[in-house]
């Protein structure tokens, strides 16, 4: 008997966005270009969109127009992905917009304090989601939900939260009517905390389908203070003249610009994830190969993986250099299977380790969370690292420093 086959290899792309790949392609190769990714054009849009053309800082501009210039490069590239991408960047840049307006208008807004955020780091794949949206639960707290990072700048918006919603809720319903196997793999709901990397001007998210891979060499060299220093405006005015609540942020694409990240937040508290590595490169790459399958002319699965293997392995040595400067109590690291076997026993470690009170309202918030969060339904994802030409060697010698540091085990 054969054995079945994996989640990448079994999911098919719809008939529909095949043929609309292929026409694309066949056009683009005419030289007939259906979406320019012009950054004067986008600009323009977002004014008239807006009704502000103040951009602040010139260098916010440079760097986005390095970034589509990198993008244009992308031979894989299709009218599908270079759609999702414009999207992309119009939020980016009305939001932006948005922001050198509304601190015109709120002179104090910059002065609203960040204190502890709580910043969930390491590897994909290793309960990143779920510590933070079990976190997030603690009523002092507060784990931004996809239609915060959609919509960062809501004073004086006359849009109301829910017509706010509808933004991130169409996101959601076009990645699970696209494929809802994809979206299980990394559920994302308009209400449910999510990545504050949406909130970045760039980050390695991009290489994922819209950025060839000698863009992490500018990505690396580039300083991405200004990055976080907007980061900070950002969540300065989603909580503006709100109640103070702890932040609770996470994305594994941190990892590479940690320093930079640390040094605008020079108090956080930082949970650094781990797991299993045959699980987290398999799994990472299935995901990230499954989707560009969706949106790419042709893909290579296998240079997928030996991309990203060089991006993780980069990430982590930065990010182990950033540790390293810093206190060994700022970081507290977790175990992706002490956390499935008991959660709440290593929330309650998290909150010793950095002399957090977890209150008995945190505590049942939390449990029934969790309680509910077990009856929702998922469709398993199989994958395997041979099938994308890895071996269990070769991420013990590409992540050497990591595995011996970390006694990771590489199953």
């Amino acid at each position: 008997m054969s054995a079945a086959k994996t989640t990448f290899e079994a999911t098919q792309v719809p008939f529909y966005i095949r043929l609309a790949i292929s026409a694309t392609s066949a056009l683009d190769s005419l030289g007939i270009n259906l979406v320019n990714l012009d950054l004067e054009t986008f600009k323009q849009k977002a004014q008239e969109q807006t009704g502000f053309s103040d951009w602040g800082d010139a260098q916010f501009l440079r760097d986005m127009e390095v970034f589509l210039d990198y993008a244009r490069r992308n031979q894989q590239s299709s009218v599908i992905s270079k759609i999702a991408l414009r999207t992309d960047v119009m939020r980016r840049l009305t939001t932006y917009l948005k922001l050198q307006a509304a601190k015109k208008r709120h002179t104090d807004l910059l002065s609203q304090p960040i204190t502890s955020p709580i910043i969930i780091v390491g590897l994909p794949r290793t309960g990143t989601t779920l510590l933070q949206r079990l976190l997030s639960q603690d009523p002092g707290a507060h784990g931004p939900a996809l239609w915060e990072l959609f919509n960062p700048v809501t004073v004086d918006s006359p849009l109301s939260p829910e017509e706010l919603r509808k933004q991130a809720a169409n996101f959601e319903r076009t990645v699970r009517g696209t494929s809802l196997t994809l979206w299980s793999i990394h559920p994302m709901a308009a209400d449910e905390a999510d990545e504050c990397f949406f909130l970045l001007p760039q980050s390695i998210g991009d290489l994922s389908l819209h950025l060839p891979i000698d863009y992490l060499d500018v990505f690396m060299k580039r300083s991405a203070l200004p990055d976080y220093q907007l980061h900070k405006q950002y969540f300065q005015a989603l909580h503006y003249r709100k109640p103070s609540r702890r932040w609770v942020w996470k994305s594994p694409l941190h990892m590479p610009k940690l320093d930079d990240m640390l040094t605008v937040y020079p108090d956080a508290h930082v949970i650094w994830c781990h797991r299993g590595l045959g699980h987290v490169v398999a799994s990472w790459i299935s995901y990230t190969a499954l989707a560009r399958k969706f949106v790419l002319k042709t893909d290579d699965a296998r240079q997928v993986a030996q991309n990203w293997m060089k991006i993780w392995q980069v990430s982590l040595t930065e990010a182990q250099k950033a540790r390293d400067k810093r206190p060994k109590t700022q970081f507290f690291d977790m175990q992706y299977d002490e956390l499935v076997s008991d959660p709440m026993v290593m929330i309650q470690r998290i909150y010793r380790h950095f002399g957090m009170t977890l209150t008995p309202q945190a505590d049942g918030s939390m449990r029934a969370w969790l309680e509910a969060d077990k009856q929702k339904e998922r469709p398993g994802h199989r994958y395997t690292l041979d099938q994308f030409g890895l071996s269990g060697s070769d991420l013990e010698r590409t992540f050497s420093e990591y595995v011996n540091k970390y006694d990771i085990l590489v199953d």
